[in-house]
C-alpha cells in the first residue's frame, strides 16, 4: 500500500482524492451497459471486460446526491475494490495525484461537518478548490446508504399508488 498515491475523480466541482490502492481499474463510460436500476445504479460493466460478475456504476451529483441520467460530460467511471463486487463511479475526470510531488496537505474534517453518512473525512486545497478525500471502502458504504435510501422510496412510492 502506497499511501502517497491517490486517484483524483472530478464531477462537476467537485474534487474527489480516493486512495490508488482502493481504484481496481479506470474506464471509459462506453464500455457501460446504460440502464436504470430499481436501485439507483445508471448501468453496469460486465463479464466480457474480465471482471467476474457485473459491477453496477453510479452516478453522483457534486453535492454527492446520486444522479440517475448521466450528465454529457461524464466520460469515465473508477471501479472502486470490494471483497464481494467491485463498484464503479461515473467522473467526468481522472488524474493520478502523488500528494508528495503536488505539496498537498490533508486536513481533518471539523466537527461541525461530520455526517455519519457522508464518506468524506478530510479535506484539501487543490487548484485553488477545495478537495475531498475518501477512501473506497467508505465510498462503497455512502453508495449503499444511497442505493438503500433509493430503493425504499421507490417502494414507498409503490405502494402509495
Amino acid at each position: 500500500m502506497n499511501p502517497q498515491f491517490y486517484v483524483l475523480l472530478m464531477f462537476e466541482s467537485m474534487q474527489l482524492f480516493v486512495p490508488q490502492d482502493d481504484i481496481q481499474s479506470v474506464e471509459i463510460i462506453a464500455d457501460v451497459h446504460k440502464t436504470q436500476t430499481e436501485f439507483g445504479a445508471v448501468g453496469w460493466f460486465g463479464q466480457e471486460h474480465g471482471h467476474g460478475q457485473n459491477s453496477p456504476i453510479f452516478c453522483l451529483a457534486e453535492d454527492l446526491s446520486l444522479l440517475l441520467d448521466i450528465p454529457e460530460k461524464r466520460e469515465f467511471f473508477a471501479l472502486l475494490k470490494s471483497p464481494e463486487l467491485p463498484v464503479g463511479i461515473m467522473c467526468d475526470e481522472v488524474e493520478n495525484i502523488d500528494i508528495r510531488e503536488a505539496h498537498l496537505h490533508f486536513q481533518l474534517l471539523p466537527k461541525v461537518m461530520q455526517n455519519t453518512a457522508s464518506p468524506i473525512t478530510q479535506l484539501v486545497f487543490f487548484q485553488e478548490k477545495m478537495g475531498c478525500i475518501c477512501t473506497g471502502e467508505t465510498l462503497i458504504e455512502y453508495l449503499a446508504y444511497l442505493s438503500n435510501n433509493y430503493e425504499r422510496a421507490l417502494l414507498s412510492e409503490l405502494e402509495d399508488r
